[in-house]
């Protein structure tokens, strides 16, 4: 039964409104047009799960676009925020994250190399500490301070990327030992961890992040479409060309 009803609404997004409804359309060349996609689906079962991927997808966008286009300027042009890739891209990925969330550190790879081998994004990394506690030390807003003072020293990049590449879990120790090995001043980062300056971008970017609808991390922005989760370079890639798509034709 359940077969039938997924089959029966495949059929009826495959096919166009207008072609069904008519009237040219006899009832025998619907019932055949309709066993013909239905014989499609029955020997391309993946094409469902691709149907019901993309439904899940919009239905996100509908949700969420509403809030990213009210903070795109800012999240998109903040000219104080540390930029990796192309600074001059052509399309940019707004990355929200936590250096103690796993999926971000295990995705980390496949975001670098479609960066790198694109050679046209901008990605804008996001400090989206959600992890910490109540009870436990603030090891996720620690980091994430330490990845703004790094930036001050000129230095973002290369925290940014021992934070994530490293396969130990996140202590306070680690983080300093990562800034060391990156060449930064660890008195100077420490001293910079305390602006207040520092502390109220990366509340900007909390309150921001959950408005949207952020929950967990990752997440990513990328033009008019929302990757929720470590979903891989596939689905960067394709977001990445949708975008790019998107902005030749608003020309």
């Amino acid at each position: 039964m359940l077969k039938q009803l997924i089959l029966a609404a495949s059929t009826a997004a495959f096919l166009s409104p207008a072609l069904m409804a008519a009237d040219d359309v006899s009832p025998a060349e619907r019932k055949k047009i309709e066993s013909v996609v239905q014989d499609y689906l029955l020997e391309h079962p993946e094409v469902i799960m691709q149907a019901i991927r993309e439904l899940q997808r919009r239905q996100t966008l509908a949700q969420m676009l509403p809030a990213i286009e009210r903070y795109r300027s800012y999240l998109e042009t903040d000219s104080e925020a540390p930029v990796l890739g192309n600074p001059n891209g052509d399309v940019t990925i707004v990355e929200f994250f936590d250096y103690r969330c796993g999926f971000c550190r295990r995705h980390y790879p496949a975001v670098m190399k479609l960066v790198e081998e694109d050679g046209n994004i901008r990605l804008l990394p996001k400090q989206f500490p959600i992890l910490d506690g109540p009870d436990s030390k603030p090891l996720s807003m620690l980091s994430a301070k330490a990845a703004l003072a790094a930036h001050k020293q000129g230095k973002f990049a290369e925290f940014h990327s021992a934070m994530m590449l490293s396969g130990t879990q996140v202590t306070e120790e680690s983080i300093y030992q990562a800034a060391a090995k990156v060449g930064l001043d660890v008195t100077m980062l420490k001293a910079d961890m305390g602006d207040k300056l520092i502390e109220k971008r990366i509340g900007n970017t909390l309150a921001i992040g959950q408005d949207i609808g952020f929950s967990g991390t990752p997440g990513y922005i990328i033009g008019k479409d929302v990757v929720l989760g470590a979903e891989g370079y596939d689905r960067l890639h394709e977001a990445v060309a949708r975008a790019r798509a998107e902005k030749e034709q608003s020309r």
